[in-house]
């Protein structure tokens, strides 16, 4: 009996290490001291480590099953899918003086975001610096920071995270198929614009190119002699040197082969992350950069994504990749950041770094349709229930989610139909793994998107990263140890803080509102899309639409849900989560991408009567800089009370408050 047991024993013994050869291969090609070596509170010094790893997937494997061409990819001998990818990893020399804490950062476009976001740092794609440590958070509270590639498509330049994956292949040659590309340039130089995909045929008169001057506006075709195409992958206007029109959308519609298997990108985290929770090398014997004494050192995986990767995280989860291959959860905890919807990435000729559907351009995009909650609903137009955490919660492999949020997910993106019915008529019943919270009256991040000018006011500068350094250990304690984050704070119905436009109140002098938030409208996508194939060019509008709503604001135009910064609970300006484009942009009147605006107040009451702005001036508002400073002191000291900011960031707001005078 123990001879068998010994064998049962080695037999399970292989299969968890076959299961975690999905990665097969590292190659560590730089290792350095982080930040000069200098150390970061108890934590220590940081190093780190750059490097590429190659995977493998099985195409018959049930989690991999539902990658789209995954079965069209060519095969290694061993019958199985390659693909590489990049990484980058910061960890403290001595890994057990660490939090024990993978943070993933899921890069945007390539590009790396925690040590902006949450460090306050310089943004760069290639850390080394003190100064690209900022204020060492992320260090000082000892988490392991880990990045690699996920999008099949970027340049080699930058430091970009690539990844790169097979083409897809048909069983009598390319596989070709009609697609779209939509290009916006917000200046007036561009003479030129790339394609995402190889041309069958690269004619103006084998694709036709239209142009528009809103999403609203029936697209026009330019004819065959005002455009041509430079190369395989790049067209111009005609006459050469044409720049194409400020603010206005193009589409060219065009036959494209050799998809990417795109989808590999959501597999790829998936294996990675596994790799470096579980293995001890990899299949040639190089040691798991995270593994000390031979045994992996981190106990817990947080994932954190930002805009396009925050929609990415929510298509991981609710396509079934938070579970590897040997039934283990890969991310016990999650930051989804200001992504409301899903990704275009596990489609035949995806395009995952499109925005997708903003009011001007960029509207046919898929995967921003139901479902948008994380609780499961009924689509009242289909009859069909679903949730973005329906497959996790049948697996139980869910983590804990804290989802944050800015002013402009809610005009652009639909945010409120993540806590409401597809409708709007009811607040939803959000999980209890899951936590909701709105920062009030803030833009998409912390810099301007637009160029000067384009944008009918300044953007808003109000910084939301001293909630986020919170919140962030708030999740790392919720998931090492139980504790309960702060309660969900965002714009609900049932306290009229999330309204319909005709019930929304802002109203500042020389101010144009919107129209409406972007809507929701429901497209069709062709018979095929349920498999990943968009057969419909372009997409048809049907006449549903799901119901978006908007926070409300105060008096001042400041939004009243959510979780208030001292900037928005003792003001000095309106501060809002979205912007319009300005008349010389064209598209005037219409949202402004991903800006918000800023509008000071008066310093005196002559200034304010002489623009005739009904908004209390400063010195009508606080008697002096020093009732000023104690009214910011107070609403600090609240949110830190009540778990939203850090001891830290609020002597920061003080100071900075401080420093101010009028």
């Amino acid at each position: 009996m123990i001879g068998k047991a010994l064998s049962l024993g080695l037999v399970g013994l292989l299969l968890t290490q076959g299961a975690e050869a999905r990665v097969t291969k590292i190659e560590i090609t730089r290792h350095e001291p982080f930040a000069g070596g200098q150390s970061f509170g108890a934590t220590g010094p940081y190093e780190k480590l750059v490097g590429r790893f190659t995977g493998e997937l099985d195409p018959k494997a049930p989690l991999n099953a539902g990658i789209v061409d995954l079965d069209k990819a060519p095969r290694n001998a061993k019958g199985l899918v390659e693909y590489s990818s990049d990484f980058y990893i910061l960890k403290p020399v001595n890994l057990a003086a660490g939090n024990g804490a993978l943070l993933y950062d899921v890069n945007n476009r390539g590009n790396k975001q925690a040590l902006f976001q949450f460090n306050s740092g310089a943004r760069t794609n290639d850390p080394s610096t003190a100064e690209d440590a900022g204020n060492g958070f992320l260090m000082r509270t000892g988490f392991t920071v880990v990045w690699s590639g996920w999008l099949y498509d970027l340049p080699d330049a930058n430091h970009n995270l690539r990844l790169t994956v097979p083409v897809a292949r048909g069983a009598n040659g390319p596989i070709t198929g009609k697609v779209w590309d939509e290009f916006l340039f917000n200046d007036s130089k561009t003479t030129q614009a790339k394609l995402s995909f190889t041309p069958v045929a690269a004619t103006a008169e084998k694709a036709t190119l239209f142009v528009r001057d809103s999403n609203a506006a029936k697209p026009q075709a330019l004819a065959p002699n005002q455009w041509e195409f430079v190369d395989a992958h790049t067209i111009r206007l005609l006459p050469s040197g044409t720049p194409f029109a400020i603010g206005r959308i193009y589409q060219l519609v065009y036959e494209a082969q050799d998809p990417p298997v795109a989808g590999i990108g959501l597999a790829a985290t998936r294996d990675w992350i596994s790799f470096l929770r579980h293995a001890a090398a990899d299949e040639s014997g190089t040691a798991n950069p995270l593994a000390a004494g031979g045994r992996p050192a981190l106990t817990r995986a947080l994932a954190h994504g930002t805009s396009q990767s925050g929609r990415y995280l929510r298509d991981f989860l609710y396509r079934g990749f938070n579970e590897d291959e040997s039934g283990r959860t890969v991310f016990e905890g999650m930051n989804v950041h200001i992504g409301a919807g899903r990704s275009f990435l596990d489609f035949r000729f995806a395009q995952p770094e499109r925005m997708q559907n903003i009011e001007h351009g960029f509207q046919y995009f898929p995967n921003t349709d139901f479902p948008f909650a994380y609780e499961t609903q009924k689509d009242p137009f289909t009859g069909r229930s679903d949730g973005i955490l329906a497959r996790c919660t049948q697996r139980h492999d869910c983590p804990k989610i804290t989802h944050t949020e800015s002013g402009i997910e809610y005009w652009q993106s639909g945010e409120s139909l993540v806590t409401t019915d597809p409708l709007g008529r009811h607040d939803g019943k959000v999980p209890d793994n899951v936590r909701i919270y709105h920062m009030a009256s803030t833009q998409h991040v912390d810099l301007a998107t637009m160029p000067s000018g384009v944008c009918a006011e300044p953007w808003n500068p109000t910084d939301r990263r001293p909630v986020m350094r919170a919140l962030l250990l708030a999740l790392d304690r919720w998931v090492k140890d139980g504790t309960k984050p702060p309660p969900s704070r965002y714009p609900r119905l049932a306290d009229h803080s999330l309204v319909p436009m005709k019930d929304w109140k802002f109203q500042v002098a020389g101010v144009e509102r919107p129209k409406a938030p972007n809507g929701k409208p429901r497209f069709d996508y062709g018979p095929e899309f349920g498999k990943g194939i968009i057969d419909t060019v372009l997409p048809k509008t049907t006449a549903q639409a799901y119901t978006v709503l908007v926070p409300q604001v105060d008096t001042d135009g400041n939004e009243i849900g959510g979780v208030r910064l001292p900037d928005i609970a003792v003001p000095t300006a309106t501060a809002t989560g979205w912007a319009l484009r300005s008349k010389q942009a064209g598209g005037a009147g219409q949202l402004c991408y991903l800006d918000g605006s800023y509008i000071p107040f008066a310093k005196t009451k002559a200034e304010r009567l002489q623009k005739h702005d009904t908004r209390p001036s400063l010195e009508e508002r606080y008697r002096g800089t020093a009732e000023y400073v104690a009214r910011v002191t107070s609403a600090a000291a609240a949110l830190e009370k009540a778990g939203y900011l850090l001891g830290e960031d609020r002597e920061r707001i003080v100071a900075k408050a401080q420093a101010l005078s009028w």
